[in-house]
């Protein structure tokens, strides 16, 4: 008869992944060992796994510490957990959980946004286990993007390699680049979602398969077109549309556009249809009529648009005004004007609550709404200026164009950046330091202390050779050209092809920076 007692033995017997919980990983050999406790609700095996050989007594790290796990992974990679995080347990025989034979290797995590530390409890979230926790969010959405932008590139895609720190340093290696980066993202709390630093210090060493070349610049015309920034737009509309006996209602409005939150309505994006956000715009005038033949609106409407171009629409006549009738000129242009949303949906796309007659006076009153005594912009359109110009015009630039070229070609390339980058060596020194650096100590790394007490004062900034070249260039043409005005005299300030003295001691007062880079040093 099966039992649940015995499904769950037979279900032990073929157990091989056991779960633990580190308790310290402060090796005194320094060979990855840690000491783990099992965790188990199976009293037998907590039994076994507490005891070494049948003795009971040990010293912690000694050979009868039963708690005592040898990394699983080579001794070459180490990877030790903190204490109280989640480890995989491995053991020789697993029906001799006290003998020595046993290993470990780091455990699993329920985020990567956890990877500084998680405790046991939480890091088993995804196991059955922790079937009662609250997940951490993806990192991804379900179209396989980032929710913040600025997170993707902090983790390794899938189809890389990583090799990561607890916090901001790892070791991404790809098909052709590996990456060593520390700072690659900001300082977050455990949980949230990280940020990346575009400051990151990083070497790159990459094999490329193709080499970009560029040419001589070419001075070329190109047609750049003159948007700007809208300053207003008119809607209009009519509340009844579906009337039959010409007797139409309706308003026009005229808003005033404004820049919020950095966004603005430019000349380069308006169009019929496009939505305005309400935050963008405020309500200056409002024009209403009423019991009017289609005529008589469509008068109005254009009345209206002629009037706001010249500046003054209180000569439109039976009309309900409210608001400003007088315009700055200067606050107008551009503008743009076209029907209210609510009735240009009604002839743009299948409607089934439109019928003929609605469907009809509004193509009616759209096709003669316009700029006169233009032909184009019926309906809706621009207004660039005074002059009703209605689109944005353009002019010629002269810009220098610089023709590129790619083509197959086998190369290899080392970068290394940071905010400031010390080259070292041990066998050189500062020409007027006193001794050599002393990197004694710093085996496992230099800290900051270190760069400012020592490292600095002993070394010098990096010179751009290009530049350098430049300065050494005008002081040889000077020397070449230059002439005296008698023999015994100074020579002239300013040599025969025009190199003048104040030039070169004017690169030279420049040079402190345009020649040298402090944030590059030597010793």
């Amino acid at each position: 008869m099966i039992t649940k007692e015995n499904n769950q033995k037979e279900l032990r017997k073929a157990q091989i992944i056991y779960k633990g919980e580190c308790i310290d990983s402060n090796d005194p050999m320094r060979l990855g060992r840690i000491r783990a406790i099992l965790k188990t609700e199976n009293t037998e095996d907590r039994e076994l796994a507490n005891e070494n050989l049948g003795k009971q007594t040990y010293v912690e790290w000694d050979e009868r510490d039963p708690f005592v796990f040898k990394p699983l992974l080579p001794f070459f990679i180490n990877t030790p957990p903190k204490e109280n995080e989640y480890v995989h347990l491995f053991y020789n025989n697993p029906k001799r959980k006290g003998d020595k034979d046993k290993f470990y290797i780091g455990g699993v995590y329920s985020s990567p946004t956890t990877s500084e530390f998680e405790r046991y409890d939480s890091a088993v979230t995804n196991f059955d286990e922790g079937s009662r926790n609250k997940s951490f969010p993806n990192l991804l959405n379900n179209d396989g993007e980032y929710f913040y932008k600025d997170t993707e590139g902090i983790y390794a895609d899938p189809q890389d390699i990583g090799i990561y720190g607890r916090g901001s340093s790892d070791i991404i290696i790809k098909d052709n680049t590996v990456l060593l980066r520390a700072g690659k993202n900001l300082k977050y709390e455990r949980g949230q979602v990280p940020r990346k630093n575009e400051n990151r210090s990083f070497i790159q060493l990459s094999k490329f398969d193709y080499k970009t070349s560029f040419g001589s610049p070419e001075k070329k015309l190109v047609l750049k077109f003159q948007h700007q920034e809208l300053k207003k737009l008119v809607e209009y509309t009519i509340v009844n549309p579906e009337n039959i006996y010409s007797a139409f209602t309706g308003n026009l409005y005229i808003y005033n556009l404004s820049r919020k939150n950095g966004l603005s309505v430019s000349t380069s994006d308006i169009t019929v249809s496009k939505e305005i956000p309400e935050n963008s715009k405020s309500l200056q005038t409002t024009i209403s009529f009423s019991q009017k033949t289609m005529l008589q609106v469509i008068k109005i409407i254009n009345d209206t648009l002629e009037g706001l171009i010249k500046g003054d629409i209180s000569s439109i006549e039976n009309v309900t005004i409210s608001g400003p009738q007088k315009f700055d000129q200067g606050n107008t242009f551009p503008f743009y004007f076209r029907p209210q949303k609510v009735i240009y949906d009604k002839v743009s796309s299948d409607n089934p609550t439109s019928n003929a007659q609605e469907i009809h006076n509004i193509n009616e009153l759209i096709s003669k709404v316009k700029i006169l005594p233009s032909e184009i912009n019926s309906g809706y359109g621009l207004v660039y200026d005074k002059n009703k110009t209605n689109s944005v015009p353009f002019k010629p630039i002269s810009q220098s164009l610089i023709p590129k070229k790619t083509e197959r070609y086998n190369k290899s390339v080392g970068i290394m950046g940071g905010d400031e980058i010390y080259l070292l060596s041990h066998n050189s020194q500062k020409f007027d330091s006193n001794g050599k650096i002393d990197l004694t100590n710093t085996l496992y790394g230099i800290d900051e202390n270190k760069i400012a007490d020592e490292i600095e004062p002993k070394t010098s900034s990096l010179v751009r050779g290009e530049e350098l070249l430049e300065l050494i260039n005008l002081i040889v043409r000077y020397l070449v050209g230059h002439v005296h005005p008698y023999p015994g005299l100074e020579p002239v300030p300013q040599s025969i092809d025009g190199v003048k003295v104040d030039d070169i001691l004017q690169e030279l007062l420049n040079a402190t920076d345009k020649i040298l880079n402090k944030n590059i040093r030597i010793n």
